[in-house]
């Protein structure tokens, strides 16, 4: 467990120190985000690679992990971890690309492609679902399952420290499933490492945003949380505890999941953005971002809580998990009263202007 703590601090840490640099490095090269469509809820131009501190922090957490470890077998990295690290590169720079020269659908679908064929090579792939043996079906389902998450952590980043939220509360679940059940200690250790850099990151990411994550560090974190899902839950639960990861990452999934269908109705391309996306949703009724935010991270937060009791009730986890829940619930109705304070001073205001005219 110190070990586990020690990766989360560090990858923490380096994440909170470095983002200020990402910051400063994104606006000397003008990598900003300028607000020029109905889509984008931010009114100022906005560093948008902010995420690159993420993948450092995360790789720089795992990295010192493996040079104190690497002489001793039993707990040295075996080759899913370096599969995982090749697949999490071509990711990344996929998602530097794109964030610099916008990367056209099919290029994408490249980059995206042959990290999944690399992470299935090295035995990162979903062999079995309970006790019925996939078979020639691994690969697609695979596939499947982590193009679904990579894209999913995608789109859900639309508003300020929702994506890097979302990431932190859904790692912090697996990790404790992963933790009691004994899961590989790749799946154990990269998900302490994306805790902390996530968590290390939310500070500059929360409304009001210093920085946007960009697509660097949505299909990065993505990615990851597809790779540690299949490396953690490959030990031979049963049909219903495979639940857990599709409970975990719900909200991105289930608002991907309709998205592609509400595209597919309209006749668009599927991955062709807009503005029908849950959190645009909750905005257009009427809730603030940070609102809409704690809404979202509320919800994430219960359906972890279903699939922790899922596969384990270990009551510290839980009560962890339902503590996190009310602290949102509590900071979601202090910013209703907030912004309802706010409005009347404003009417006040125009009406005590109005009666001076």
């Amino acid at each position: 467990m110190f070990i586990v703590y020690s990766v989360t601090v560090v990858a923490f840490l380096c994440c909170f120190c470095l983002t200020p640099f990402v910051i400063k490095m994104c606006i000397k090269k003008g990598l900003v985000d300028v607000p020029k469509d109905s889509r984008r809820v931010h009114s100022k131009p906005m560093p948008r690679c902010g995420g690159i501190a993420i993948f450092t922090s995360t790789l720089i957490a795992l990295f010192v992990y493996y040079f104190i470890t690497k002489d001793i077998p039993s707990i040295a990295f075996n080759t899913q971890f370096w599969g995982y690290l090749i697949g999490a590169l071509l990711i990344f720079a996929m998602g530097i690309i794109d964030d610099v020269f916008t990367l056209k659908a099919r290029y994408k679908a490249i980059f995206e492609f042959a990290s999944i064929f690399i992470v299935f090579a090295f035995g990162i792939r979903i062999e079995n679902i309970g006790n019925l043996q996939l078979g020639y079906f691994s690969l697609p389902v695979t596939f499947l399952w982590i193009i679904t998450v990579l894209n999913a952590m995608n789109l859900i980043d639309g508003l300020d420290g929702l994506a890097a939220g979302i990431t932190s509360i859904s790692a912090l679940a697996l990790l404790m499933l992963f933790i009691s059940t004994s899961a590989s200690l790749e799946a154990i250790l990269i998900t302490a490492a994306i805790v902390g850099a996530s968590l290390g990151f939310l500070p500059f990411n929360f409304n009001p945003a210093k920085t946007f994550m960009g697509d660097c560090s949505s299909n990065f974190l993505g990615f990851t949380m597809a790779c540690v899902t299949i490396m953690g839950f490959s030990r031979g639960y049963t049909a219903v505890e495979y639940l857990a990861p599709v409970l975990i990452l719900g909200v991105p999934i289930f608002d991907t999941i309709f998205a592609m269908v509400r595209r597919a109705i309209k006749r668009k391309p599927l991955f062709a953005p807009d503005g029908g996306h849950i959190h645009h949703r909750l905005i257009k009724f009427g809730f603030t971002q940070r609102q809409a935010v704690l809404i979202l991270y509320t919800i994430t937060s219960t359906l972890c809580i279903i699939a922790v009791s899922l596969i384990t009730q270990d009551m510290w986890k839980l009560a962890l998990l339902v503590a996190m829940s009310t602290i949102f619930i509590v900071l979601w109705i202090a910013s209703m009263i907030k912004s309802r304070d706010i409005k009347v001073d404003q009417t006040i205001n125009s009406n005590f202007k109005a009666d001076n005219v």
